[in-house]
């Protein structure tokens, strides 16, 4: 083939008979372009895989006085120049000879690959922001050894984001909601921090450290894009300054508090296979780009490896309440709901003939006396089907449009026996925090 060419460099009558050569030469290689001017000379070019990109670019590969640059050479008049094609969305396989691998780059995100350092990287991003925390415990003034969680810095200012039983005492919260945390850094460092939020229902805190030197922060990410099956990593620093590192993938995105028989107030969760041992709650639930997309309290006992997270969007909306009030703020209606879909609907038609004619909406199966939804006439067997001016299919949906609207007035149109379709107004009351 090399003697082929060179005779057809030699010969200027013989430049078809190149095109053709080199076409025949790349066809399981590229996409060779062609332009035969007799005024600019033959032009080819070639758009060559990245699979055998180096094989080209290397001029050590390439046989002497062939080529006099890697990306292009001039000979006579003929120009010989490579292009890459774009670079392909399947992951690098690292055995391939000849291909540079990119994944060792801890400066660079994931591409939403798991390879070989995917986990080693986002954990060294988020690393060096998750903390110790300690917390005395005693009883009428006798010790009882020190609380030990996890904490994420989430701010330069020194704020960290952990879990409210690690800091706080849950059967007398408010008085310990200024108690003194021990936070030590992965470098070593050791401060006094206070805390200074606290909301028992959600079981998340903030804690807040002063420091003269610059703090490493952790990137929050969103929740919202999580599916189930994505990966994720469950970082803490439980005992010693070393962090500790479990990975696995989310198993649900949405897992009701009902669902783990947690009273109160409706919560949602991560469920994941993350192990969460000893000492790390608090710490942060971290996806593939190192950003913080949960905070891991709990783990279930009788089901090895479970673990649950607090999703970082809600997170996000706890803090903007500490913000705005010092506290979180729950409208409360006195409700209990039931999602519906067509199979729910089905059977209710099939018990109850008269059951609402929707395709959809949200069932109210109990109204608890003397609450605000009861004054404003509410009846079990409702379907809610709007809610201040917007059509809700979820009770996520009407827990945003209630957000912090304590005492304000809001229309609700419910669906009703024998096609009848109300319009109710209710006014939120705010929920006793210690339900």
């Amino acid at each position: 083939m090399m003697n082929l060419l060179r005779r057809a460099v030699s010969s200027s009558s013989k430049r078809s008979e190149l095109i053709r050569i080199v076409a025949v030469a790349t066809a399981t290689s590229g996409i060779v372009y062609a332009n035969c001017n007799p005024d600019l000379g033959t032009r080819i070019s070639f758009a060559i895989p990245e699979s055998v990109r180096e094989s080209v670019s290397l001029p050590w590969r390439i046989s002497q006085g062939l080529i006099h640059r890697p990306d292009q050479s001039l000979f006579g008049n003929f120009a010989f120049s490579s292009r890459v094609s774009p670079k392909s969305e399947a992951p690098i396989n690292d055995d391939e000879k000849g291909v540079s691998v990119e994944a060792s780059d801890s400066s660079k995100p994931s591409n939403g690959y798991l390879g070989r350092d995917t986990i080693a990287n986002a954990a060294a991003r988020i690393g060096p922001a998750v903390v110790n925390l300690s917390v005395p415990q005693g009883f009428h003034g006798i010790s009882m050894g020190k609380s030990i969680g996890s904490g994420t810095i989430i701010d330069a200012d020194g704020t960290i984001l952990t879990c409210a039983h690690v800091v706080v005492d849950f059967q007398n919260i408010r008085q310990s909601s200024k108690g003194r945390v021990d936070v030590t850094l992965q470098d070593g460092r050791t401060f006094e921090g206070v805390v200074v939020n606290a909301d028992l229902q959600s079981d998340i805190a903030l804690v807040k450290i002063q420091s003269k030197t610059p703090l490493p922060t952790a990137k929050i990410g969103f929740s919202s894009k999580l599916r189930p099956g994505d990966w994720v990593i469950a970082v803490g620093c439980p005992l010693s300054l070393q962090n500790t590192i479990t990975a696995g993938i989310v198993s649900c995105v949405d897992r009701k508090s009902s669902d783990l028989g947690l009273g109160g107030t409706r919560r949602e969760y991560l469920q994941t296979d993350c192990a969460i041992n000893a000492g790390n709650s608090g710490g942060p639930l971290v996806n593939l780009d190192g950003e913080v997309i949960g905070v891991n309290i709990m783990k279930v006992l009788a089901a090895d490896g479970l673990g649950f997270s607090v999703p970082i969007d809600s997170v996000s909306k706890i803090i903007e309440h500490f913000k705005k009030s010092g506290r979180v703020i729950r409208p409360w209606i006195g409700l209990k709901m039931i999602e519906l879909n067509k199979m729910i609907i089905a059977q209710l038609k099939e018990r109850d003939p008269l059951f609402p004619d929707v395709e959809k909406g949200i069932l109210v199966p109990t109204v608890i006396p003397g609450s605000p939804a009861d004054r404003a006439g509410f009846k079990p067997g409702d379907v809610i089907v709007r809610f201040d001016g917007k059509p809700v299919e979820t009770i996520k949906e009407i827990i945003e449009i209630l957000d912090d609207r304590i005492g304000k007035r809001m229309q609700v149109v419910v669906e009703r026996s024998n096609k009848v379709r109300t319009t109710l107004e209710v006014i939120p009351e705010e929920a006793n925090p210690d339900m």
